[in-house]
Formats: C-alpha cells, sequence, structure tokens
C-alpha cells in the first residue's frame, strides 16, 4: 500500500509527470554532448550524478522518506543510479576524445529506455491507486475489498501465513446529534489519517460501509491484530479529544477480529466480524 493521502498521492503524480519532463530535457542534453561533441556538464559526470540531477534533488529529499522504503520505489533507485552510470561513462569517452562503440551506445540507451518505462509504470500504479481511495478518509474504497481478499485468500493457500482482519466501525450518532455531520465526517477523516500512520507497509485499510472500516493485516495474527486494535483505539479517543474538548466523554467504537480462511467466503468474514463486536469506550 502506498500509505500516503489522496493529496499527497496528487503531488506525487504531479511529481512524476514534472520527473518524465526533466528526463527527457537531461536526455537530450546528454545526446547534444555526443552529437555535437559539446563538453559534458560536470555533475553529469560525477560519481554521483544520480543524486545531483533534478529527478534526484526530489527522489532524495526528506520529504520523500516513507516513499523510498516502497519497493517501486527503491527499484526506481536502483534503475536511476545505473542509467547515470551508463551516460556518465559514454559522456567521459566523449570528454577524452575517445571512441564510444556501439555496445557502449546500446548499455547507455538501454538504460534510458528502462528508467523511462518504470517511470510510466509507476504513474500508472499511483493514479490507479488514487482512483480506488475514499475521498473523505484516504482509505481504499469498498468496491475493492472483495476482489482483493479474494485474491489474498489464494495466496494464503499456498504461503500458510497468518491473516487478520480487523473490523472497526464507529458509532457517531451522538458526535452527529451534538456537534453535526461535519464534525463527524471530520473525526473519521483524522482518526483514519492517524491509524494510516501506523499501519505497516502492507496492511491495507478500506471504508467498508459509511463509518464502518476493514483493516487487512497479511501475516498477522490475531494476536497482532488486537494489539494494533489498542493502538487504534488510542489514535481515536486522541482524535475525539481533539475534535469536541469537553464537550463529548466517549464514543462507541465497534471492532470484530477475524482470521482470513482459505476456504470461507470473504461475505461470511465480515458478517461473522460484526457478530463478534462489542463497545469500547474511549
Amino acid at each position: 500500500m502506498i500509505n500516503v493521502t489522496a493529496q499527497e498521492l496528487e503531488t506525487i503524480l504531479a511529481k512524476i509527470e514534472s520527473a518524465l519532463s526533466m528526463h527527457d530535457d537531461w536526455r537530450d542534453q546528454v545526446q547534444r554532448y555526443l552529437i555535437c561533441k559539446t563538453s559534458p556538464r560536470e555533475e553529469d559526470i560525477a560519481d554521483d550524478a544520480h543524486h545531483l540531477c533534478a529527478f534526484g534533488q526530489w527522489y532524495y529529499g526528506s520529504g520523500n522518506a516513507n516513499l523510498r522504503k516502497l519497493p517501486s520505489f527503491q527499484r526506481i533507485e536502483e534503475i536511476h543510479r545505473l542509467m547515470h552510470g551508463r551516460a556518465r561513462e559514454v559522456c567521459l569517452l566523449r570528454k577524452k576524445n575517445w571512441p564510444i562503440t556501439v555496445k557502449d551506445y546500446d548499455l547507455y540507451a538501454s538504460e534510458l529506455k528502462r528508467f523511462r518505462t518504470e517511470l510510466l509504470g509507476l504513474r500508472q500504479k499511483i493514479y490507479e491507486t488514487l482512483h480506488k481511495i475514499d475521498p473523505l478518509t484516504g482509505a481504499y474504497a469498498n468496491i475493492h475489498l472483495l476482489p482483493e481478499l479474494e485474491k489474498d485468500q489464494a495466496l494464503k493457500k499456498t504461503s500458510g501465513l497468518p491473516y487478520s482482519l480487523l473490523l472497526l466501525r464507529f458509532d457517531l450518532l451522538i458526535i452527529n446529534q451534538v456537534l453535526g455531520r461535519d464534525k463527524g465526517d471530520e473525526l473519521l477523516r483524522s482518526s483514519i489519517a492517524g491509524i494510516r500512520a501506523i499501519l505497516d507497509i502492507g496492511d491495507k485499510i478500506y471504508r467498508y460501509a459509511g463509518a464502518e472500516f476493514v483493516i487487512c493485516l497479511p501475516g498477522r495474527t490475531a494476536d497482532h491484530a488486537r494489539e494494533l486494535l489498542d493502538q487504534c483505539c488510542d489514535v481515536i479517543g486522541k482524535e475525539l479529544i481533539n475534535l469536541s474538548g469537553s464537550l463529548l466523554s466517549r464514543m462507541d467504537v465497534y471492532h470484530g477480529i477475524v482470521d482470513l480462511e482459505p476456504d470461507v467466503y470473504v461475505e461470511q468474514l465480515i458478517r461473522h466480524a460484526k457478530r463478534a463486536t462489542y463497545t469500547i469506550t474511549i
């Protein structure tokens, strides 16, 4: 899961569009070195050239620490580094007036193409992710939950690893009556943002219906899910205090925890989780 907000995803999407443009400009500049026999820029032949280009400055910026943990972004990093390495080799050959062989050029051109292809693939992935997100809460939309869980059931049959589902349902009745529905929406938005911040990269949270959310925990047992439940309730409690101050002293949150069983229909698991709920007072 790309564990960022829809607004952050839109920003990343814009950055990738910009990166594609910057990449094309950089490629054209290198081509001019090679064809017109001009001298390359020092930053293009530096050992850390992949840090110095416009894309590298964005990628290694302090604001992208979480993104760099994602496998897709790590793959981009390696391809980007290799591309600059190949570019450095041909630029140095040109600077020294040594011949550039077909093999030298093809290796460089191959990395150029691979980097651009990877960027385009990442752009598409983020675009698809953005359109799967519930605009209010930042959780995934419910339409994608059952198909994804059916895929995960098939994987669990093969791997045998644990997989838990945690269902949370916010009882917003009193909040909506006392503070208004806008405040209820605000509590959902801030609480889910806080919960997403404590999830692992492989975890996913879906808005199943209204104020009901399903958190998918691959590789996690029911005991792990109960530990996460306590953390979620802490997050919700803090957001409730921030929202209402002393106007509200409690809110009911219902929950259920079940294992994702390979041979049981997902709808049955969700119904079982609902029956297993009990009230937690914040």
